[in-house]
């Protein structure tokens, strides 16, 4: 029997190799989702949900989520992040960034198992789901382009921040990374990050990135989304 996939993550490892800095995600003040997840960082990237959405391929999904965040528009009114006010940067300076990140290459599949830390609560059951991990080498211009508009108060994302950080500062606990992104980042890094256990999430690798979700059927089947 093929393990049910609840979702398919595609994500970004972004790195400056030159200056060894991380360019992520953070969850912002107002994330309805794990409280404790605020101030965390995180991959940049998005899920795919079988019903629901209708990428054919784990890059098309990625590719979809990074066009949404970095482009310079206020999220649709459907995303959890439209009611919040952004004082974005240049479409320039978006669009560079933006297009950075999505020259991002196929580097590493992650079976993923999110358990729960309370079984007797109403937290949501235990989900299985698959993590197609790309890599986007970014040059120093794209990081300062991102740092010197952060410092001047001014967004590239319409949804949560983006941050820099540096493995030392990760590993270090200086910042904290959301649960699996400390475990993905740990294992490509190879070193140990900090991260919550409280979410109980365990994760490993299982090749590369395959080109299309039909690929990944036979070994895993998706859960139909479009089923209330």
């Amino acid at each position: 029997m093929p393990l049910i996939l609840n979702h398919h993550a595609a994500t970004v490892l972004a790195k400056c190799e030159e200056t060894g800095e991380f360019l992520l995600g953070q969850y912002d003040p107002g994330y309805p989702g794990k409280k404790h997840w605020i101030g965390r960082v995180k991959l940049l990237g998005g899920n795919y949900f079988s019903g629901k959405d209708t990428e054919v391929s784990p890059y098309e999904t990625y590719s979809r989520e990074i066009s949404e965040e970095l482009s310079g528009e206020k999220a649709a009114a459907e995303e959890m992040s439209a009611a919040q006010e952004h004082k974005f940067a240049s479409k320039s300076d978006i669009g560079f960034v933006r297009n950075a990140l999505l020259k991002a290459s196929p580097h590493q599949d992650c079976q993923d198992y999110l358990g729960t830390s309370k079984p007797d609560s109403e937290d949501k059951p235990p989900r299985y789901f698959v993590q197609s991990v790309f890599y986007a080498s970014l040059s120093r211009d794209v990081i300062e382009c991102v740092k010197s508009n952060l410092y001047q108060g001014k967004s590239l994302t319409n949804e949560g921040f983006l941050t820099v950080k540096t493995l030392d500062e990760m590993v270090s606990g200086t910042v904290m990374a959301q649960g699996i992104t400390g475990l993905i980042i740990g294992d490509m890094e190879g070193v140990k990050l900090p991260h919550c256990l409280v979410d109980g999430f365990t994760f490993a690798p299982i090749g590369s990135p395959r080109g299309m979700y039909s690929d990944y059927m036979g070994s895993f089947a998706y859960r139909d989304h479009s089923k209330k």
